[in-house]
């Protein structure tokens, strides 16, 4: 009998034994083939900007391909629910931004997913401070100068955004409330088609973020007249604040990366870490920059922090202005 019991036992350990070291080889050999990166918003806009420059880094460093997918559709809702409900086993990383988690959450009654707990955290890398771009045919040089514009003309002008519930869409609905101005909302399905909408003159106004619309406003193309955040930003020294004018109007983007809930703990840290360590670069902190993506790093638990700290912000905010998309 006692034979039987330590032949169980040790039969047992092995098991054990096995399994740790499976989990301890998951890691070291993490990855082993390609790694997707979901972007679930069109190409050549911000979030694809910084995924991608983010992708290189860890391409680099596995020395496996590290392909973007731009899933775009519902306000960022499609890929990022595919991102999120995909195999927890590391080879699908997901970009995320405000709009797809804590800002749809507060806007509407049901999404495709838990805005908080549907993932692992991982790394936040860049706030996009929001700017306030027209064309250049309107006569407004100023943010002042366009209310008066608006509130003179009521129901004239228009505003694009990246899809309804999108971050800039909100910006566009609460300078509308704190302006006391009618101004017709003009969807798209993000930034790749609204800005080309915006050069051709089809469309008068928008909020959107500094790496989409910075370098079209040093052009010429479209004229910046505030950044939506309660100070100046060091990128952009020379335009105004639009709080500068509306007390406490502070709207900004941001973009992290997350993997689907029950990736394994070793696993998520190997993601993590890489993405920490490629932050430390000075060239893609520059490469940002340069498109006017702010570089704000947080490891996994302070990014879970901030995004629950900007779930309880739009919570607010949305709760004030009475915004709701259903």
């Amino acid at each position: 009998m006692i034979s039987r019991i330590v032949t169980g036992l040790a039969a047992l350990a092995a098991v054990v034994s096995l399994g740790v070291n499976a989990l301890a080889q998951g890691a070291a050999s993490f990855p082993d083939r390609t790694v997707r990166m979901i972007v679930a918003f069109p190409p050549g806009g911000a979030t694809d900007i910084v995924a991608r420059l983010v992708a290189e880094k860890l391409q680099a460093a596995w020395g496996k391909p590290v392909v973007v997918e731009n899933l775009a559709g519902a306000t960022g809702m499609t890929g990022t629910a595919q991102g999120v409900k995909a195999a927890p086993d590391g080879y699908t990383i997901t970009s995320v931004v405000g709009t797809t988690t804590t800002l749809l959450a507060s806007l509407r009654s049901k999404i495709p997913y838990d805005p908080l707990n549907d993932y692992e955290a991982l790394a936040l890398v860049t706030v996009f401070p929001n700017i306030l771009v027209v064309r250049p045919g309107i006569e407004a040089k100023t943010v002042p100068e366009l209310i008066d514009l608006l509130k003179k003309n009521p129901g004239k002008y228009t505003f694009a955004s990246t899809g309804a519930g999108s971050s800039v869409h909100i910006a566009g609905e609460w300078f509308k409330l704190a302006t006391k101005t009618d101004i017709l909302h003009i969807p798209y399905t993000g930034s790749s088609p609204a800005i080309p909408a915006m050069v051709g003159g089809h469309v008068d106004m928008m909020f959107d973020t500094m790496p989409s619309v910075l370098p079209l406003t040093q052009q010429g193309q479209l004229r910046a007249l505030g950044v939506g955040t309660l100070t100046r930003v060091a990128v952009a020294p020379d335009i105004p604040a639009i709080a500068e004018t509306i007390p406490g109007f502070d709207v900004a983007s941001w973009e992290g990366f997350v993997v689907p809930k029950g990736t394994p703990a070793d696993i998520q840290k190997k993601i993590a870490d890489t993405i920490l360590e490629a932050m430390k670069d000075p060239a893609i902190a520059e490469k940002m920059n340069r498109v006017g993506a702010v570089p704000v790093v947080k490891g996994p638990d302070d990014f879970r922090a901030f995004m629950q700290a900007d779930y309880d912000k739009w919570q607010r905010v949305t709760k004030e202005t009475g915004i709701k998309l259903d």
